[in-house]
């Protein structure tokens, strides 16, 4: 059960940062989940277009992640143990392009005011523990699909260090999925679309096999339009994302919530989800019979805030 429950602690860590930056994924995808289709149009019609990204655009991204999950062991019908694990993650970084080649950041500098998890995995698993990027600055270059990265300095940074920015920019200059499903597509309020299977391993992006996705469906339910705050129009889906168990994992999660979309860049301007997640497991031993179980409810919200840097 423990080791369940760190994987899931990496899953969300993943999940989160993939739904910003596209990560590769390895999930099992159900046959049910059709390439792109659409229910009837029953409303206003918008065309989503693709921003080519320049040197000097700024993102600014603030993410935090929240999983309260009970777990309980059960021997021969007898409860062995009960607990309470909290998993959370905050992340507040700040990328700024550098270099762009074909309309794709090659080169980036990235700061991370705020980084922060807490895991069954760490030495005091009831903290909030502080990691090694927060309050620090990277440069991150891509060549293909290898990463180079250093620190403010130009040097490399350590390992563990090292893999945590790798694992917050590890898809910074790749396709944006949005926009291979959205871009040049009119899509009316009020339709459905399920994703096909390649966008939802881009989008959910997890990096262990998770189990089956049944059901990845964005709802087109309204137009923001432009205003001081937000300058560009934003299309707010209602979302919908299930996986349930298969041969490689235990995990069933069900997530609702809204995705918005900026229609002229088809950038992810927010995310907010929410689901219960659950487990369940069974060990036969020369002990006897034991039970795994877990449940909890997961809470994941994104918001990106786009601009130039100034100079």
């Amino acid at each position: 059960m423990i080791h369940l429950c760190t994987r899931l602690a990496a899953i969300i860590a993943l999940a989160s940062t993939s739904l910003v930056t596209s990560a590769q994924s390895t999930i099992a995808i159900d046959a049910s989940v059709e390439p792109a289709a659409a229910s009837a149009p029953a409303g206003k019609v918008v065309r989503f277009r693709q921003h080519a990204t320049a040197i000097g655009d700024q993102v600014t991204q603030r993410l935090g992640v929240q999983l309260a999950l009970t777990t309980k062991i059960t021997q021969s019908g007898q409860t062995a143990h009960e607990s309470t694990n909290e998993m959370r993650r905050q992340q507040h970084r700040v990328i700024e392009v550098l270099e762009a080649v074909e309309g794709r950041a090659t080169k980036v500098q990235a700061t991370f005011p705020v980084s922060r998890r807490q895991s069954p995995e760490n030495a005091n698993p009831d903290e909030l523990v502080t990691q090694l990027i927060e309050g620090k600055t990277y440069f991150m270059q891509r060549s293909g699909e290898q990463l180079t990265i250093t620190d403010a300095e130009g040097s490399i940074p350590p390992q563990e260090e090292f893999k945590l920015v790798a694992e917050s920019l590890e898809n910074v200059g790749k396709p944006n999925p949005l926009a291979l499903l959205l871009v040049d597509r009119h899509v009316a309020v009020g339709q459905r679309i399920l994703v096909p299977r390649d966008m939802v391993q881009q989008l959910l992006g997890f990096d262990d096999p998770v189990g089956t996705v049944r059901r990845f469906e964005l709802t087109l339910t309204r137009l923001e339009p432009v205003d001081e705050k937000h300058p560009a129009e934003r299309a707010v889906f209602q979302t919908k994302i299930d996986i349930v168990p298969n041969d490689a994992s235990p995990l069933t999660i069900t997530l609702e919530g809204e995705m918005v979309v900026e229609t002229e860049t088809c950038r992810l301007a927010s995310v907010r989800l929410t689901g219960p997640v659950q487990l369940s497991s069974i060990e036969r031993t020369a002990g006897g019979i034991f039970q795994y179980s877990a449940g909890g409810e997961l809470n994941l919200a994104i918001r990106s805030e786009y601009g130039r840097a100034l100079k």
